[in-house]
């Protein structure tokens, strides 16, 4: 146990340590070459840089301060051939005057007065890679100071080290006159460049493969990754061992290391966005989808843009896109951490991030103020520019706590929703309540509103049944932290609960939470007991919709198989008494009155019969019954009827609902649509009924009120609880649908003959 917990703490330090020492490398190096001599010039990596005979430079300050131009070809430094070899030149001190072999259409030898490099040229030219590094390197850190145990956190941190040591070198940038003299400034510049810029790729390639990993990462998992951290670095170290081979020239060998570097590059970049997108086509976890989405995005646009505007370029010999520019492409990866971070809770650091924008917010508005006003005072007053930049230096003392108070309810609105303005939470509550215009659309309205007034992954709504028992009524988002469970009342009976998730393990409920979510579910109390009342009042209706329906079938059967065939028996045993009676009776008259008042009877019955339930329900079925009246209907128009010839039993007010509702949609259709085609689908789903009736005419008339039939129909639908809907779709016609629910309809008869 204790090996295993040493090990742990090391794999948790490890990249700590690796991430410190690719930093200091590339600050060391940084000052090397800021401190030493240079004529100005800057010799870039990738492959068109280096030539057989020399390398080309670019020169950023002017050239009558160093006397080199962008593009010339430097072949030699004081008399001493490049091509020769490299460090063949003693080190000059800062002031002194060399001579320039170059390559120039207007001069063949330059001189160039060596001085120590002046920063600004190379930060300004420079800027888009180290607002990237930079960026990259505060989210790293945070994230790994936050959360070290993740996995995904350290390969990020390993990444950001590297490319922040090495564009800090690369920035500063390696002058012609050191491949000249040699010693630390050029050793130190290709140890940034090269081999911290291969252990920056391979922890890219690491946090992709530790990112899209389970959790926790499995031994073919970590395998993965140590293979992905080295596996950069051996393919350089395997390029430079065949190009010190292969190449005896030291300029070109140096221009083919570069472009080695370059083409690993581009190969971890395609790498890194190929496993992320099979990672996410093959992961079907929403939540991790969502966070992969954002995340996984970015990082392919930013490999994208680096590559086609730099790396592609570079190694087929084209122009590519400015050097500092570079870094920009890489700030939608950042980008993506920021929207996965703010959307998707990535890695869980929401109370960092806060007070981070915070402080952000507040130092970006304060540097700009400050400037715009040491700027204004300076040229507009004509103040010296000590006496403006105390008096700027004031105002941001005073517009500080203000400022920052200002920023604070920003973010925090940005963060955490109106939970410090509940008057505004409530306001939301009640528009958006008032925007619903169906009661079943209440309780989802009221837990998106509550989710976004308070920024909190989760919400739902618990209802209480008549046992006393609660069951989830909906829902919104899903949960990621502990639930607070605040009881909804009515006159102080409990009719249901509002559960609502922290925004996070490490990002609990706060009281101030706490007091808006009790403020809300007094609201929501109201609300919610209007929607059990409309509920109950439906479930009541069709309860005794279905109640009606069910004795009148049975009716209709006492009727049909009781009454009738009796009044029938009386009416043929009358006939037969008739026939032995004579014509002249008294008794034949009462006989005749007798048998006319049967058949009087008899049609009575059968016409409360068809009254009671259309008959072609018992005896054809749902489908059956409804292609049998279609059949009718049909002239011109033709009239397709589709479901299951044999059906379960269905409740009788659902059965006969669907029957009329069908009916009456084909009749509309047949008497005002002019349409060639009708097609009727009644199917069986999961507890319900659907009825689908769709033809090809004219479609809805906006202009014309809605008729007793439309009305009829759903006022049919409602009665048993379910929906009903017409439409006019694109393609033309009408469609008519209609749900309705099998669980409100009442009982199953177990006299049903089609049991």
């Amino acid at each position: 146990m204790s090996a295993r917990l040493s090990q742990l703490r090391w794999s948790r330090r490890a990249p700590a340590a690796v991430a410190i020492v690719l930093v200091v490398l590339g600050v060391v190096a940084t000052a090397a070459l800021l401190d030493g001599p240079s004529d100005g010039s800057i010799v870039r990596l990738g492959w068109s840089t280096w030539h057989l005979d020399g390398v080309v430079v670019d020169v950023p300050v002017s050239p009558q301060e160093s006397g080199l131009r962008a593009g010339d070809v430097v072949t030699g430094v004081s008399g001493s051939r490049l091509a020769d070899g490299l460090g063949a030149v003693s080190p000059p001190r800062p002031g002194a005057t060399v001579w320039y072999d170059v390559v120039r259409h207007d001069a063949r030898v330059v001189t160039v007065r060596l001085e120590r490099p002046d920063p600004y040229p190379l930060l300004v030219q420079g800027w888009g890679n180290l607002v990237f590094v930079l960026a990259l390197a505060g989210l790293a850190a945070a994230l790994y100071l936050r959360r070290p145990e993740e996995p995904a956190t350290a390969p990020l941190l390993v990444l950001a080290a590297g490319l922040l040591g090495s564009t800090l070198t690369v920035t500063a940038g390696l002058p012609a006159l050191a491949l000249a003299t040699g010693g630390p400034q050029l050793w130190l510049f290709h140890l940034n460049s090269i081999v911290s810029y291969s252990i920056a790729w391979g922890a890219l390639l690491a946090f992709s493969i530790a990112f899209t990993a389970r959790r926790p990462p499995s031994s073919r998992d970590r395998k993965a990754i140590a293979v992905a951290y080295a596996a950069p670095l051996a393919a350089m170290a395997a390029w430079s061992a065949v190009a010190a081979v292969a190449v005896p020239d030291t300029l070109r060998r140096l221009g083919l290391v570069n472009s080695g570097q370059t083409a690993v590059t581009a190969l971890a970049l395609i790498t890194a966005t190929v496993w992320g997108a099979v990672s996410y086509r093959g992961n079907r976890d929403p939540l991790l989808r969502g966070r992969m989405r954002w995340l996984l995005g970015g990082g392919a646009l930013a490999a994208l843009l680096g590559i086609a505007g730099w790396h592609l370029p570079e190694l087929v010999g084209g122009h590519s896109l400015p050097w500092g520019a570079l870094g920009l492409s890489g700030l939608p990866f950042v980008a993506g951490i920021g929207v996965a971070l703010r959307r998707h809770r990535l890695f869980d650091i929401e109370r960092l991030a806060n007070r981070s924008l915070v402080y952000a917010a507040v130092v970006a508005v304060l540097v700009a103020g400050y400037a715009a006003v040491v700027a204004l005072l300076v040229s507009g007053l004509r103040l010296s520019e000590t006496v403006a930049a105390a008096l700027a230096a004031a105002g941001a003392a005073l517009v500080l706590a203000p400022l920052r108070s200002a920023a604070q309810s920003t973010v925090n609105r940005v963060m955490y929703g109106d939970r410090h303005d509940p008057a505004a939470a409530l306001t939301r509550l009640g528009t958006r309540l008032q925007a619903v215009l169906l009661p079943a659309d209440v309780l989802p309205a009221i837990v998106e509103t509550v989710a976004r007034s308070l920024r909190v992954p989760y919400a739902a709504i618990d209802l209480v049944d008549g046992a006393g028992a609660c069951h989830q009524a909906t829902q919104h988002g899903v949960a990621v932290g502990a639930e607070h469970v605040e009881p909804l009342l009515h006159h102080g009976m409990l009719i249901g609960r509002l559960r609502v998730s922290a925004r996070g393990d490490d990002d609990p409920l706060d009281p101030v939470d706490l007091r808006l979510i009790g403020s809300l579910a007094q609201q929501v109390g109201t609300a919610v007991q209007a929607v059990r009342l409309h509920d109950d009042l439906v479930r009541s209706r069709a309860e005794v919709v279905a109640s009606r329906e069910d004795e009148r079938r049975r009716l209709r059967r006492d009727l049909h198989d009781g009454l009738g065939p009796t009044l029938a028996a009386i009416g043929l045993k009358t006939g037969l008494a008739v026939r032995a009676v004579p014509g002249d009776s008294e008794a034949r008259g009462l006989l005749d009155e007798i048998s006319a008042e049967v058949t009087a009877s008899l049609a009575d019955v059968r016409r409360l019969v068809e009254a009671l339930r259309p008959p072609a329900l018992d005896e054809l079925g749902i489908v059956g019954a409804v292609r049998s009246r279609a059949a009718t209907l049909a002239g011109a128009m033709s009239i397709e009827v589709i479901g299951a010839e044999s059906t379960p039993a269905l409740p009788a007010a659902v059965e006969t609902a669907a029957y009329r509702i069908a009916v009456e949609a084909i009749t509309n259709a047949v008497r005002h649509s002019g349409a060639t085609r009708c097609t009727a689908v009644i199917t069986l789903s999961d507890g319900g009924v659907e009825v689908t009736v769709r033809d090809d005419g004219r479609g809805l008339d906006p202009d014309r009120a809605a008729g007793v039939g439309l009305r009829s129909m759903r006022e049919r639908a409602a009665e048993v609880g379910g929906v009903w809907s017409i439409r006019s779709p694109a393609e033309g016609g009408t469609l008519v649908r209609a749900f309705l629910p099998t669980s409100l309809g009442g009982h199953d008869d177990p006299a049903d003959p089609r049991r």
